[in-house]
């Protein structure tokens, strides 16, 4: 799967799902890092944040809740490029909403995400991105990046 040059005139985005998977699929930490480099975006640091920075606490319960994934031929990978913005509200202290609405809009945020997007933020949320360590986005992207606060150190 070869993933397409980001700068071309009208290029379809890629998925942050697909991305991802094509780093599991890398054969080395250096591979995966350079995947992640050349995918670089504000929606990609965006699903490490929610990942893998200590200070934002999921106001979700962990696993994975009962949806129904929306089928792979609505090639809907660019969907969690937007909805990146509204990933606040699943965070606690972030918005003022019900328990049982945060969820409820969870399941139809899942619902409505390629499948691969939607595993990836499950994934986020229960901090563990198969494929992708915490130490790996930290080499990936150096100094300028969040996990470089204290607070986010790997906890081994």
């Amino acid at each position: 799967m070869a993933l397409q040059n980001p700068n071309a005139l009208n290029a379809k985005k890629d998925g942050l799902g697909e991305i991802i998977q094509v780093v599991k699929e890398a054969k080395s930490v250096n591979e995966k890092i350079k995947i992640l480099q050349a995918n670089d975006s504000r929606e990609l640091r965006g699903i490490f944040e929610l990942a893998y920075d200590n200070r934002l606490k999921w106001a979700l319960p962990e696993g994975t809740p009962p949806y129904k994934p929306l089928d792979k031929s609505f090639d809907n990978q660019g969907m969690l490029h937007t909805e990146m913005r509204r990933m606040y509200i699943f965070l606690e202290g972030k918005a003022n909403m019900t328990q049982a609405k945060r969820e409820q809009s969870f399941v139809q945020l899942l619902e409505q995400l390629d499948p691969d997007d939607a595993a990836l933020v499950v994934q986020a949320k229960d901090r563990k991105i198969l494929g992708c360590s915490k130490s790996t986005v930290k080499k990936a992207f150096h100094a300028d990046f969040f996990l470089d606060d204290p607070q986010n150190q790997d906890t081994k």
